[in-house]
């Protein structure tokens, strides 16, 4: 699962875990693009579906159409947490306005967790721009405490 360009680490400050179920290079099968500023590089896919390419990897070709995805279970959360902290940084990339960007932050709502919260990421390369090659870090925290780690490598496509 876990290899020298890539890792997926439990770290488990405050008793919290987090196991990753699933972590894989996907297909993007129909859907649409649209707009949303809270996005990785503003835009967002709707409506469609993936298609699992190849499961248990952490290597991900530069293909337009691809990407991967990422499904992590926390347990053993205390009810006092109501959020985490997602820090998400990624190869620099030039939107068509001329913004660099190459990290996302966001909270993450738990609310009403009971203590387990199971969480996935997506991202697809829709444009030539998305597919720049490099390591994907995604972070998990809880009141500043890492509780998550895991890193995606974009390759070029042979």
């Amino acid at each position: 699962m876990f290899f020298n360009s890539a890792f997926a680490a439990p770290v488990v400050p405050d008793g919290i875990e987090s196991v990753v179920f699933a972590h894989s290079y996907i297909e993007k099968v129909g859907g649409e693009v649209i707009a949303e500023e809270t996005a990785v590089n503003d835009i967002i896919s709707i409506g469609e579906s993936a298609k699992v390419l190849q499961e248990r990897t952490w290597i991900i070709p530069n293909r337009l159409g691809t990407g991967f995805e990422i499904g992590v279970a926390f347990y053993s959360i205390p009810v006092q947490i109501q959020y985490f902290d997602l820090l998400i940084t990624y190869p620099e990339t030039t939107l068509p306005s001329g913004e660099k960007k190459s990290r996302l932050e966001r909270k993450i709502d738990i609310s009403g967790h009971q203590g387990e919260y199971v969480w996935g990421f997506g991202y697809y390369f829709d444009f030539p721009y998305e597919t720049t090659p490099g390591d994907w870090h995604i972070e998990v925290r809880a009141k500043g405490s890492l509780i998550h780690r895991s890193k995606f490598t974009v390759v070029t496509q042979n």
